[in-house]
């Protein structure tokens, strides 16, 4: 069975930007299971809706979960699979002498769905846990950066992690977006204005990145340009 694991920040984009609605749309074209994890369902629904700033969009959510277009998982074997990743990410790299905290349990619980239900692909859009599955060497030029100090790195953890998710392909709200556009979902939304299609895409694509996407003006006209091929 075909299956895609959501990591928070692409549901939350989704929300903030009203277009939670494309992920039915995307489900009965893509002919699978969407995944949440409780990690995240914790980030998405029970914490928002005990305040007052996100508590409609958690509302939103609930509704997709009470429809099945999003489907909660959630075992023992979830949980072992989840500290395992964890201990390993955060056991990676060091800063005098001390290990950093680059990832939470609830980023690492949605790579561990995926090893646990052979999923096509992760919906990430946070650059770390991403950069952690595609290329976790380049994690150390950012926490140089960031921190000003030299990182070392455990090469024995690195290398137990990569191994373990190796096969895990990341995708984000950007490439949800794209693939909502190209199928025609929008096509009620086309403006009477110059170059209509291009201005909704690219309407489309800042407002994922603008509530957290990450993905450069760069990437958002190079994906404007290949649909206007």
């Amino acid at each position: 069975m075909k299956a895609l694991v959501f990591d928070t920040g692409p549901i939350i984009s989704l929300a903030m930007n009203n277009l939670l609605w494309t992920l039915k749309k995307l489900k009965a074209e893509f002919k699978g299971d969407f995944y949440i994890t409780p990690g995240v369902k914790q980030e998405i629904v029970d914490k928002p809706l005990n305040s007052k700033r996100f508590k409609f969009e958690a509302m939103q959510v609930m509704k997709e979960i009470k429809e099945n277009t999003l489907t909660e998982y959630d075992s023992e074997q979830l949980r072992n699979k989840s500290l395992e990743l964890l201990s390993l990410a955060n056991n990676m790299f060091m800063a005098e002498r001390n290990y950093i905290k680059v990832v939470d349990y609830a980023e690492m619980e949605v790579l561990a769905c995926c090893l646990l239900v052979n999923a096509n692909a992760a919906i990430i859009d946070e650059r770390t846990t991403r950069t952690l599955v595609e290329k976790p060497e380049r994690l150390k030029e950012i926490l140089e950066r960031k921190l000003h100090t030299k990182i070392a790195i455990n090469r024995e953890n690195m290398n137990k992690l990569s191994e373990l998710i190796k096969n895990i392909k990341v995708i984000r709200s950007l490439e949800l977006t794209v693939i909502s556009y190209e199928k025609g979902f929008f096509r009620d939304y086309t403006p009477n204005i110059k170059n209509p299609q291009k201005n909704l895409l690219d309407g489309l694509l800042w407002a994922v990145k603008l509530n957290g996407c990450s993905v450069s003006a760069d990437e958002i006209e190079k994906a404007i340009s290949l649909e206007g091929k």
